[in-house]
C-alpha cells in the first residue's frame, strides 16, 4: 500500500505534469550533463548503451535525447502524470517508461552503462533514503558506468516548504555531504558544480503564481563507477 506521503508526492507531480518540462526547458546544465554521457559512451564504443533516467518527468530532453542517437533508454518516475507525457512526447521504439518510486527501483546488478538523476530524489524521501539510493545506483551500474546526479543541495530533513505554490516536504543533503555520499559508496568524482536557476517561466505556464518560484542552487555532480 502506498503510503499518505508517496500519494501526496505523486499528486504534486502530476499537477505540474504539463507544464515542469517548459518551466526548466533552458536550465542549460541539463544539456551540458546529456553532451558529457553521450560523449562519455561514445569514447568507450558503447552504442546502444543501457541507459536509465530516474524521475524522468516527462522523458525530455535526457530520454528522448539518448534515444534519439540509437541508446536504450528507461524512465522511471513516481509520477503517472509524468510518465504520461513522456509516453506522448517520447514515442520510441528504444525509449521505455514505467510508473515506479526509484525507492522501489531494483533491477540486478550491473544493469546500467549510464544513470542520469535529476532534481528528483528531493520531495518526499528522507536523508537515509537519499543515501540508500545512492548506494543502490553504484550497484545497478556496471563497471566503467557514468552517473550525472543534481539536486537542490539545501541540508535538511523532512522539511516542510511551498514549491511551485504547492507544500511539499522535502530532504536534501548539504553541497560538501552529496559528494561525500557519492564518493563513499565507491564513485570515482569527475566533476561537481555548483549552479542557479530560477524556473520563472512556470508562472507564464500557469504552474503557479510568480511570487510562488525563485532562483534555485543545483549542485551537478559527475561521476564513474570504477572499471573492474
Amino acid at each position: 500500500m502506498m503510503s499518505v506521503e508517496r500519494t501526496q508526492t505523486e499528486a504534486l507531480f502530476d499537477e505540474v505534469s504539463f507544464g515542469y518540462e517548459e518551466a526548466y526547458a533552458d536550465c542549460e546544465p541539463i544539456y551540458t550533463a546529456i553532451k558529457w554521457v553521450l560523449s562519455e559512451l561514445e569514447t568507450a564504443g558503447i552504442k546502444p548503451a543501457k541507459t536509465v533516467d530516474i524521475g524522468c518527468g516527462t522523458g525530455r530532453p535526457i530520454c528522448s535525447s539518448f534515444a534519439e542517437v540509437g541508446h536504450d533508454v528507461l524512465g522511471i518516475d513516481l509520477s503517472g502524470g509524468m510518465i504520461a507525457e513522456a509516453r506522448k512526447r517520447v514515442p520510441l521504439p528504444n525509449a521505455t517508461f514505467q510508473k515506479v518510486d526509484t525507492r522501489d527501483f531494483n533491477p540486478p546488478p550491473a544493469s546500467f552503462d549510464a544513470i542520469t538523476l535529476v532534481f528528483s530524489l528531493i520531495a518526499g524521501v528522507t536523508q537515509d533514503e537519499i543515501r540508500a539510493v545512492i548506494a543502490k545506483l553504484y550497484n545497478i551500474l556496471k563497471p566503467g558506468g557514468l552517473l550525472v546526479f543534481a539536486t537542490v543541495p539545501i541540508e535538511g530533513n523532512n522539511v516542510d516548504i511551498s514549491w511551485m505554490g504547492r507544500p511539499v516536504t522535502v530532504s536534501s543533503l548539504s553541497p560538501a555531504n552529496t559528494v561525500e555520499e557519492i564518493k563513499k559508496v565507491g564513485f570515482e568524482i569527475v566533476k561537481a558544480e555548483e549552479t542557479k536557476y530560477n524556473p520563472a517561466k512556470a508562472s507564464d505556464l500557469g504552474l503557479c503564481k510568480a511570487e510562488d518560484v525563485w532562483e534555485e542552487d543545483h549542485i551537478w555532480v559527475y561521476a564513474k563507477k570504477p572499471s573492474a
